[in-house]
């Protein structure tokens, strides 16, 4: 399996396991099939680093206008649902803004997380130490690094198997379409600059392999978001069916256009192909309903 790391911010896990004698485990009423679910998801959670280094070194420019604003947050505070979501945007975002080394950007985003992964339910004093060590550390990158993978390492554990796991998975999605957002935006923006023929453009190809190798991941997901969503009582999760529908309908997209065959086959791949234009399409469409303020 291709290393799939770079799709989950170690942050994204900010969903702690608090209020652990408040939540009942899922794990005392878990299936044999879900279990397998569940272990088939929390073992795709690696070190994300190597893709947001891939991206600077082939793109070096920051494009800001690729992130959701971090000022915006206020606006997914009013349910634990919308919060998880965005708070996968943003850390997305977050790790995206490290690896060019904007520190604005990167505080404000790093803030943004913080008060979303309130909403969510993490336990306050994880939160404080953890953006307490970020304070301390904002000139020192790797330092900033090692914060996002300590906090990784300590609540990974924690939420399998609990009641908050099922935020994991909407966050999942968010996190999932952040990062191709991310990659086709800059495919889409540095085509517009650059010729067919330049040693930049056949670099930016690869960014092509990377989005098309992502339909397992994306199959992960949905098949855990799937398996704790409750389509007959939408209350009891409100907006889990449209995540799940979003995904299953990007994961059609992606097996129409059968990218990777076409990648095997060494077929001709531009930078603007009608693969990549639909999928802008579609996973522009999904985004745009996650950052909207409903």
């Amino acid at each position: 399996m291709k290393n799939i790391g770079w799709l989950f911010l170690p942050a994204v896990l900010l969903l702690s396991a608090c209020q652990k004698g408040k939540e009942k485990p899922a794990a005392q009423q878990a299936s044999p099939a879900f279990d397998a679910q569940r272990n088939a998801f929390f073992g795709t959670l690696k070190n994300p680093s190597e893709i947001a280094i891939h991206l600077q070194a082939i793109v070096p420019e920051f494009n800001p206008d690729l992130i959701n604003s971090p000022k915006q947050f206020t606006l997914y505070t009013y349910n634990p649902v919308k919060a998880s979501a965005n708070l996968g945007i943003y850390l997305s975002d977050l790790n995206y803004s490290i690896a060019y080394q904007q520190d604005l950007f990167t505080t404000e985003l790093f803030s943004a997380s913080y008060e979303l992964s309130k909403v969510v339910g993490v336990e306050r004093n994880i939160l404080d130490f953890l953006k307490n060590r970020y304070n301390e550390n904002l000139s020192r990158k790797d330092s900033v690094k090692a914060v996002v993978e300590t906090l990784f390492d300590k609540s990974t554990a924690g939420l399998k198997g609990t009641e908050r796991e099922r935020f994991v998975g909407i966050a999942m999605v968010a996190y999932q379409i952040e990062n191709l957002h991310l990659a086709l935006g800059l495919i889409e923006s540095t085509a517009e600059n650059t010729h067919p023929d330049d040693a930049h453009a056949k670099a930016l190809v690869a960014i092509y392999g990377m989005v098309a190798a992502q339909k397992i991941n994306l199959e992960i997901t949905y098949r855990f978001l799937q398996s704790i969503t409750d389509l007959t009582d939408p209350d009891k999760n409100p907006n889990y069916p449209y995540y799940t529908s979003a995904l299953k309908s990007l994961i059609e997209v992606y097996r129409r256009l059968d990218m990777e065959g076409k990648l095997a086959g060494h077929q001709n791949i531009t930078l603007m192909s009608e693969d990549i234009k639909e999928l802008i399409i579609n996973v522009d469409a999904v985004r745009n309903k996650i950052i909207s303020e409903v």
